[in-house]
Order: structure tokens, then sequence, then C-alpha cells
């Protein structure tokens, strides 16, 4: 892609300006407006790459500080003017008399339309702070180790041992992890009761009633109401607990206990269970070198487009070996100036880890796909509703190609414990999705304006209860009612996280489509990601060959196939 702005640095807002004041200036009409929107995406995709670059700096070495310099220099020199700037941009294409969208511009004109009303200037610097605030958890999350057996661990790789088959080393490595999680507690109280005072204010400044009103704009949700969520959570309460309870009564006895203890589960992922009933657990990779080839191998056969992608990739846009100050977890990030996608995760030689670049895999090929078909940057990230069915998507597709005989990575005898485990990890989730989600509803609109840190462990240990009576946490009352501590979307990036389990519902049905044709499946699924965000949430339901819905029957069906392939 020819850089339209290769005279602007992104962090130095006198360079940037000019350009804003000079697509300010056109005099624009509806035959006008197309290509002015070009050149303020071009512009814009300027910023984007930057930033882009400086998360992967900031998350690769959380202690680099030529890094943290450049974050935060953009978000208070370069963020504050850009928000503003943008507000009049948008002013003034909404004001062009006469103007009627097409289909590339429909959804984002309905989004800008919305951000107007949110827009408040004196929230910027509230924004600002909450950028910067909200970096503090990766750092404290990011430097936790433990020490194990004259060695010290990362967090990711100390999570390993929780797959031991003796369960007394599972236990006493998780109450180390614990251990360590906790040592923060009181920092992480603090910093989260700041952030939600920032918030709070937020959404009285811009005149909404709650919190939760004011982010639902903020995040386009124009497709479905709080109220459906409420849906969604009673749905999975109905038809998801009694399975992933009888699942996790299932693995209980398959190991020989009485009940499945928090050392059983993950510390990152707590639905998932980490101990196998196999005495070999599986291990499809012993480096991130070996990781990299069986992934371009199974995309390679899921479809050569996509095999092409990630070798794209393999040149230098790839981090997933865990390491210390590596910020956790996993992401896939895109570079809309240079064309590339970026995967980054922490890898250790799990199951786990093979699964999340599969994943990741699946939002990076969204981002290809999308840029190859859409020229407006504001379409190449369709809603995270829909992100999310990309990647989830992707986990399922892949799967006939984990085999071995079918360039994978497992015999047919592990080949079906992994597709067991990630079918048991898809119903397991949505019990804990709707505990994130449920705890930030009460969290925004039924909490008192003084609720404290009490509070919120009490309410989430209620709702865990609720959600997951599958696992034990007798005698474990503070690691359970901080888990909400270890959930870093609540933090950092409220209300984001029922995406997870709307999009779940679209990926079982890709995958239900995929049972019957594999081939048109694929088809149906490269469709609806090349639509990028020119469509509504609905309609790339719809252009993948799926429904948006997530009420009991639905939900229902879709356990019901679960129960058909795991018997």
């Amino acid at each position: 892609m020819e850089h339209a702005y290769p005279d602007v640095d992104a962090q130095d807002w006198n360079s940037i300006q000019p350009h804003i004041e000079a697509l300010l200036a056109v005099d624009l009409t509806p035959e006008t407006v197309r290509a002015w929107l070009q050149r303020w995406s071009d512009l814009e995709s300027v910023l984007d790459e930057e930033v882009a670059w400086i998360y992967r700096a900031i998350t690769e070495n959380t202690a680099d500080a030529e890094a943290d310099a450049r974050f935060k220099k953009i978000v208070q020199e370069v963020f504050p003017q850009w928000q503003k700037a943008e507000h009049q941009l948008k002013e003034k294409w909404l004001s062009v008399s006469d103007y009627r969208p097409d289909d590339e511009t429909r959804e984002v004109h309905r989004r800008f339309k919305a951000e107007l009303a949110l827009f408040k200037e004196e929230n910027i610097p509230i924004i600002t702070e909450l950028q910067l605030r909200s970096k503090r958890y990766q750092e404290i999350i990011g430097g936790l180790s433990i020490d194990w057996q004259d060695e010290v661990l990362t967090i990711p790789q100390a999570e390993a041992l929780l797959s031991d088959r003796n369960r007394e080393d599972r236990e006493r490595a998780w109450r180390k992890i614990m251990n360590a999680y906790l040592a923060p507690r009181q920092e992480l109280n603090d910093l989260f009761l700041d952030l939600l005072s920032r918030r709070r204010q937020l959404a009285k400044n811009a005149h909404y009633p709650t919190y939760r009103d004011y982010a639902w704009i903020e995040r386009g949700r124009f497709d479905y109401s709080p109220d459906d969520c409420l849906t969604f959570h009673d749905a999975i309460e109905q038809k998801v607990v009694p399975l992933a309870t009888e699942m996790y009564r299932h693995l209980a006895d398959e190991i020989g206990v009485a009940r499945l203890r928090p050392w059983e589960t993950g510390v990152g992922s707590p639905w998932l269970p980490t101990v196998d009933p196999n005495p070999q657990p599986l291990h499809p990779f012993s480096d991130v070198a070996e990781l990299e080839e069986a992934g371009q191998r199974v995309f390679n056969q899921v479809h050569p487009d996509f095999g092409d992608y990630f070798q794209s990739m393999r040149d230098g846009f790839l981090d997933m070996a865990s390491r210390p100050n590596k910020a956790p977890g996993g992401y896939m990030n895109s570079f809309p100036i240079s064309g590339r996608a970026y995967i980054f995760m922490n890898a250790v030689g799990t199951h786990r880890n093979f699964r999340t670049l599969m994943h990741e895999g699946g939002h990076a090929f969204h981002f290809f796909e999308a840029f190859q078909h859409q020229s407006l940057l504001w379409n190449y990230h369709s809603p995270m509703e829909f992100s999310e069915v990309a990647s989830m998507s992707m986990e399922q597709l892949s799967m006939p190609y984990w085999r071995k005989a079918q360039g994978g990575v497992y015999d047919e005898a592990d080949y079906r414990r992994a597709v067991i485990e990630q079918l048991f990890g898809v119903v397991t989730f949505l019990p804990y999705m709707a505990v994130v989600d449920k705890f930030q509803h009460w969290l925004y609109t039924e909490s008192p304006e003084d609720v404290t840190a009490s509070d919120l462990d009490a309410k989430w240990a209620e709702l865990w209860d609720r959600f997951l009576p599958g696992i034990d946490y007798s005698g474990l009352d503070a690691e359970k009612a901080t888990g909400w501590q270890r959930k870093g979307h609540i933090f950092g990036s409220p209300f984001y996280y029922i995406e997870y389990g709307l999009a779940q519902m679209g990926a079982l049905q890709v995958w239900r489509n995929a049972l019957n044709d594999q081939t048109q499946a694929v088809a149906d699924y490269r469709r609806a990601l090349a639509a990028g965000y020119t469509r509504s949430l609905p309609e790339l339901f719809q252009l993948a060959n799926t429904r948006f819905a997530f009420d009991a029957d639905t939900v229902g069906e879709l356990m019901d196939l679960i129960r058909e392939q795991t018997p």
C-alpha cells in the first residue's frame, strides 16, 4: 500500500495538524465526500500504524522505557488533539446536506453519528488518563513470577505446571501463582476503583445515566440491547451450566477425584481444565519454531490463501514465546499502512497455545480479507461481536487438519482428545463469560456510588457460585473472590467480553455448517470476512450463513450438537 502521507510524523501533532486543517477547509459536497473520506482515512492510518508499533513494543517488553515514553507521548500530546480534530471532521461530513450513504459508508456513517452525540471535550483528559492508568494493570500483571525449583517462572510458564499428573504439585504451583496475584491485591483494588470513578465521570459529562449507557454507544452496539445480554445470561444458565457441570463431573471421575479443585483448571482461563485424564498430556510442539511450522501446514489446508497470509507474517510479525517482562495473554494487531497482521502470544508447548494460534490466525485473516476488499480504514475491522466469529470459527474450521495425516500435530487418538477438549472449552467458557459480563452490568448500573473492593469481591464470588458450580473453591474464599482482578478486560476494556459469547454462537453455527460441507462453510466465512464493517451485525452473520441469535432455543440447539459430537 502506498503511503499517502509520507511527511507525517504521528508522534508530532504539528506534523499532523496542517493536514487536518486542509481537510476541514474543503468545500464538501455529496459528490466530493468519497475522495475526502479517503484522504481522512489515509491520514488516520498513519496514527493507527504508529499506535500498533507502540503497542507491540510495550507488550513485547513491559520494561521498555523508550517504548513507554513513546506511548505516553502519543497518548498525552497527540490523542487529545486528534480526538478534537476527529470530532470536527465527523461534524463536517455529517452536516453535508442531501448526502446519502452508500453500502461502503452506511455503517461508518451510523457509527460516527452516534459518536458525535457521545463526544464531550471535557472527557478528553479523562480518556487520556484512563489509557495511562489501564497500562499500569499490564505492568503489574506482566511483572508477576514465581520461584519453582531454583528457577524463576513467568505466570504463563508457571501455568504449564497445572497439567502435572501429581495433584500435590499442581496445588503447590497453583497456590504460588495465586500468592503472586494476591500480593498486589491492594494496588489492584485502588487502581480499579480509580478507573471506575473516572468512567462514571465520563458518562455524567456526556449526560448518560450510567456508564453502561455510555459504553453501549462507544462500542457501537446498535443491533442488541443490555436486556438482550441478560436474556443470553439466562439462556446460558438454563442450557449451558447443566452441560458444563456434567462435563466437570465426568472429568473429575476420569482423573479420580471427588470434585474438581481450581488447581485442575487454568488461572488465565479459570474455567478450562488443565489436567488430562490421559497420562500423557497433549503436547503439540516443543518450541515456537515447531508451532510456527504446524500453523503454516494447517492454515495451508484450511485454504491456500490463509497459508499465504500466514507465510507473510513469518517475516517478523510473530512473537509467540513466553519470557520475563512480556505482557500476558495473546492478541492480533494490524498495521493499516504496511498491510500486515501481527500475532502476539505466550507459548509454552500446550494444546491451548496451539489453539490460540488458530484463534489469532482467524483475526489476522479477517484483516487481510477486509484489507483487500475495503479501502476505508474504518471498514477494515468489523464489530467485535463478529471479529470474534472470525477467530473462533478458525479454531473450528481448522480442526479437521489437526491430524498429522492432514499436516497437523496429532495422531488419531490425540486428535479425538483435542476435539473433545476444544468443545469442552466452548461449553465451559460460556458460563465464565456470563460471570464477567453480568458482573459489569451490576458494577456500572446497580452498585452504589461508594462501592468498595469488598463489594466487588462479594459480587464476583456470588456469580461464580451461580454459574460455575462444577469447580470447588471451598476454603479458598480470597482466591475465588478476587477472580475479577485476573480478568484484564475488566480493567482495560470495560464491557468488552459479551462479544466472545455472542461470537461463539456464530462460530458454532459455522462449525455446524462445516460438518455438512467444509468447502462451502469456508467460502461463506470468507465472504463475511471480506465485508469488513460495511454491514450490520445481523447482516454479517447472515453472510456467513448463520443467525445472530442467543435465545434459549438457539443456545440449547447448539449445546445438543456438542453433546452429539462428544459422546
